[in-house]
């Protein structure tokens, strides 16, 4: 961004050539302005030394905004948006009395802050110290003279529909005309059409004068490649055509080719530069191509118009922009010193670093660095369930390098990144607490609370029925448990003698294979009685009895 700081006055002085006997422009205070600065122009008109009224003028601030015209308009603002050198034009006008002043112009370029950083990374642990280093590079203009117009898209050139092209000179001095022939260096056309005979090609001057490039007629022959089909909308291949000083060729109406097309190169124009003497150099130069005859038709891809370089003012138009003072502004910033600084953001989130500058035309520029402040954060994936509970825990904290983990369980210290932690009996609220450490010592702290529950007991009515004959179906009388603490059973033959005798879970779930204990003989088939004890974790005693009916 560039700040306005200050307010600049441009004094234009406009005498006549005529009944205005001369003009001249002046500048009361310095042409170098900053980007956006509202800048206000003067321009006075005299006869004789005593200032016109009535006088219409004319102003062109050469940044593309829209010209500004109005019956003694001698004063005017405006501000321009973009850094550069502009040529500010005005004409004056009264009556058959005309003429016009031109001012250079110099705005503050953007400066190049390419090279400003952070040694840090983004994201940052809240409180970690961050070193900034600002830096504007020197940025330098240069005045290009514009002698080709490129098309964005190749323009149609057909019969209706003319096609024309426009230089705007203003780098000349106001006194400059073309003198001879040769100040006109090169005059030259892109373009593809299906026949040429069909194009005039014209050249006119800022005071209406113009030459004929190329007139209609000639062979029926091509400019450059094109598609040979008049209901397509298919560009072809464009060949530069040139008028010169010292052409190739005679003119392209006179020369004859054996090929399809004219080939590419140098000609001489249908009438001499030499009639464009008396055009001053600054203004509107305009190339028109005009069709006179469908259905041929072709593209113009793009124009050229060089004057001769000996016209050149002498010196070049060129001025950089360089920096000095400079300061960083922000949270938690220290003394900013030969563009260096360190700072300490203070909150979770994106906290802003100014850098600004001071350049030689005492306009201020900056640029801010945003630096992220993460904080430490990470998961945990169940956070509940019943005891014997497998937490897989991940740290989402990019910044970190170190990892503590306290699963509050009295369980060790983890420093895995992603540990994995298994909470068994009993039930309860454990409160996880994760540290996350950066390698210069800055540290954050993030807590999540895992919940273990003791489950309601499973405790199914077992069959009544079994047949332990080895033949894989119902094999043996056993019970479907789960979360159940303790567990004790009998199994009694009809006479009151225990058969099997079961002292845990376990051996409740493998169940009785129909073998007397202790005896391993076959019990007889029949009735026999089941007797349980059960405890589960809330300490609540579950009791079962029942018959079932041995077959074999």
């Amino acid at each position: 961004m560039i700040k306005k700081i200050h307010y600049l006055i441009i004094l234009f002085v406009l005498i006549a050539t005529n009944s205005f006997s001369q003009f001249d422009v002046t500048i009361e205070v310095t042409d170098s302005v900053c980007q956006s600065d509202s800048v206000t122009f003067i321009a006075k008109a005299t006869n004789g030394g005593v200032p016109e009224t009535g006088v219409n003028y004319i102003w062109n601030f050469d940044d593309g905004s829209s010209v500004k015209s109005g019956l003694d308009l001698d004063t005017i603002k405006h501000a321009f948006i973009e850094g550069g050198g502009y040529i500010v034009r005005v004409e004056a006008s009264k009556g058959t009395d005309e003429d016009y002043a031109l001012k250079r112009v110099q705005v503050s370029l953007t400066a190049d802050f390419s090279k400003t950083e952070s040694n840090r990374p983004d994201p940052i642990c809240l409180g970690q110290l961050v070193s900034l280093t600002g830096i504007a590079d020197t940025v330098n203009w240069r005045y290009e003279i514009q002698d080709e117009n490129e098309e964005l898209n190749p323009d149609e050139v057909s019969q209706g529909n003319d096609y024309s092209t426009v230089f705007d000179y203003k780098y000349y001095t106001e006194t400059q005309t073309i003198t001879a022939d040769t100040d006109l260096d090169t005059v030259g056309i892109k373009l593809e059409h299906t026949n040429l005979s069909n194009l005039k090609i014209e050249l006119s001057c800022p005071n209406g004068s113009s030459i004929i490039l190329k007139d209609f007629d000639g062979q029926d022959k091509y400019f450059g490649e094109p598609i040979d089909d008049e209901i397509s909308d298919e560009v072809g291949v464009g060949y530069y055509y040139y008028w010169t000083n010292s052409p190739d060729f005679g003119t392209i109406n006179t020369t004859t080719t054996s090929q399809a097309s004219l080939p590419e190169g140098s000609y001489t124009s249908d009438e001499p530069f030499g009639n464009l003497i008396g055009c001053s150099l600054n203004g509107q130069w305009t190339i028109t191509v005009t069709d006179n005859q469908a259905p041929d038709k072709g593209f113009v891809f793009a124009t050229r118009l060089k004057f001769n370089d000996a016209l050149l003012p002498p010196v070049d138009w060129t001025f950089e922009n360089t920096y000095g003072s400079s300061v960083w502004d922000g949270v938690g910033i220290s003394q900013t010193i030969d563009g260096r600084a360190n700072g300490t953001p203070t909150s979770i989130g994106n906290t802003e670093y100014r850098f600004q500058v001071t350049d030689n035309f005492s306009c201020k520029q900056d640029t801010s660095i945003f630096i992220n402040v993460e904080g430490v954060s990470f998961t945990a994936n169940p956070i509940e369930g019943p005891f014997d509970l497998e937490v897989i825990f991940e740290n989402t904290t990019s910044w970190a390098t170190d990892y503590s983990w306290d699963f509050g369980d009295e369980s060790e210290i983890d420093t895995q990144e992603n540990p994995t932690h298994m909470y068994t009996y009993p039930d309860g609220t454990y409160i996880v607490i994760y540290t996350a450490k950066t390698d210069d010592g800055c540290e954050d702290v993030d807590s999540t609370t895992i919940i273990i529950t003791i489950p309601d007991p499973i405790f199914s009515e077992p069959a009544n029925v079994f047949s332990p004959n080895n033949d894989g179906t119902n094999d043996f009388f056993k019970l479907d448990v789960d979360d159940i603490a303790s567990l004790e059973g009998w199994i009694y033959s009809r006479w009151g003698n225990t058969v099997c005798r079961w002292r845990s879970v376990e051996e409740a779930l493998i169940g009785w294979d129909g073998r007397i204990q202790e005896s391993n003989r076959e019990a007889t088939p029949g009735v026999y009685y089941y007797y349980i004890k059960a405890i589960d974790y809330h300490g609540e005693e579950i009791f079962k009895k029942g018959s079932i009916q041995l077959f074999r």
